[in-house]
């Protein structure tokens, strides 16, 4: 597993570095985040549980237009806090997302690339749930947002739907 965070942080890093030097818009949020994961929505989970979240998150999006009019965005994610189960166990969890996506100019409202998404909830140093993917991402950056998966494990998302399984965030 470290294996798989190594590989995903150098990719996020790369995808990201790639436009450090190009001049575009970065914008930098910091929000605290909640989640409720359930044993219904996430089967990893054993049943009848019920976990509540929080933590801080802090999210970096560049948005380049080149001299074509070709808009790229790229965005990085990270959230870390707390998890509490309703019988009281603990645990810690981290969150990591990437993606870039680049629209084109027979159809600058459709943007399409890459995004990786990790997701691992821990407890007492033993990974309890671990959930992510590789997918190639189309979004219009408002409400529509589809997956198409390259690789996945655990059970982050319904790809379908879109909706989330065992990854809250």
């Amino acid at each position: 597993m470290k294996r798989l965070v190594t590989a995903l942080t150098v990719v996020a890093a790369v995808m990201l570095g790639d436009v450090a030097a190009a001049p575009g818009q970065v914008t930098t949020e910091r929000t605290r985040v909640r989640f409720e994961l359930t044993s219904a929505t996430c089967p990893k989970l054993p049943a009848g549980t019920t976990l509540k979240g929080s933590g801080r998150q802090t999210s970096v999006t560049k948005t380049i237009t080149d001299p074509n009019g070709i808009k790229t965005v790229v965005g990085y994610t990270r959230t870390r806090g707390n998890a509490t189960s309703k019988k009281g166990v603990r645990y810690q969890f981290d969150y990591h997302n990437s993606f870039r996506v680049s629209n084109t100019a027979s159809n600058p409202a459709k943007y399409s690339g890459t995004m990786f998404d990790l997701f691992e909830l821990v407890r007492r140093g033993r990974t309890t749930l671990s959930n992510g993917f590789v997918a190639v991402f189309t979004t219009d950056l408002a409400a529509s947002n589809t997956y198409e998966p390259l690789y996945a494990f655990g059970d982050p998302l319904d790809f379908a739907a879109g909706t989330a399984r065992c990854d809250p965030l």
